[in-house]
């Protein structure tokens, strides 16, 4: 009951649109809900959706409960008193009250209140979303490592396809979706002839290997670290 009272006073005074909570939960549900349905939908087209829904549905809403109530109290009293003036006078006022409720209300809260916090949760929510993608991405093998994967599984299966060319490029960008250019380098370490590297780039290849190593391991494929250690050794590491 108490939370009843409470939602009807908000409501009423209409702070419950103007709430952080209210509007963050708003977006992200809205975000969710529209990126399901259609592909691509931009945090840009929500904050409008919700701006849209601030107008058409709050403001809206608010302003026919204001008008509609009073209008009912003196509507069942006048009929009880067998006259209209009242409530045509009431419904008068009423229409006449909007413009000085959109100037003086709707309109200085929506730019002060609603619209600095919605672009807030916005960015923070955009924010939000690069960090899980940069936690993906650190949890994702290198290019090279990627490339040892898909040599070893190549290999082992008996497919044997995998050359250093433009289409075995495009078929692993197409598997990992990393750059097609990155990809053939990678290849051209792998399926070329012996390389002897500098210092750093060895460094940097075992690096490489372990990650494979580890990712075999985890997998419990010895016959795929067998291979690795052979084509590692044509590195010279």
């Amino acid at each position: 009951m108490k939370d009843l009272v409470k939602r009807a006073k908000s409501f009423i005074t209409f702070d419950f649109p103007l709430q952080t909570a209210n509007i963050s939960t708003q977006f992200a549900n809205t975000h969710k809900k529209l990126q399901t349905e259609i592909p691509g939908w931009s945090t840009t087209a929500t904050r409008q959706k919700l701006i849209s829904h601030y107008w058409f549905t709050y403001v809206a809403g608010h302003y026919a409960i204001m008008l509609g109530f009073p209008a009912l109290v003196i509507f069942i009293w006048q009929s009880l008193a067998q006259s209209s003036f009242h409530l045509l006078s009431a419904l008068i006022v009423g229409l006449l009250s909007y413009p000085v409720l959109y100037l003086f209300h709707y309109l200085p809260w929506f730019s002060s209140i609603f619209l600095p916090r919605l672009e807030t949760v916005k960015e923070f929510y955009e924010q939000k979303q690069l960090e899980q993608l940069g936690k993906c991405r650190q949890a994702q093998l290198s290019n090279f490592a990627l490339s040892l994967v898909f040599y070893v599984f190549d290999k082992t299966s008996g497919i044997n396809t995998l050359q250093c060319n433009d289409q075995s490029a495009a078929l692993l960008m197409k598997l990992y979706g990393v750059d097609k250019g990155s990809i053939k380098k990678n290849l051209e370490l792998i399926l070329g002839k012996k390389h002897r590297l500098l210092p750093r780039k060895c460094t940097e290849v075992q690096k490489r290997f372990d990650e494979a190593y580890t990712f075999f391991e985890d997998l419990h494929f010895t016959e795929g670290i067998k291979l690795l250690k052979e084509l590692k050794s044509k590195f010279q590491i």
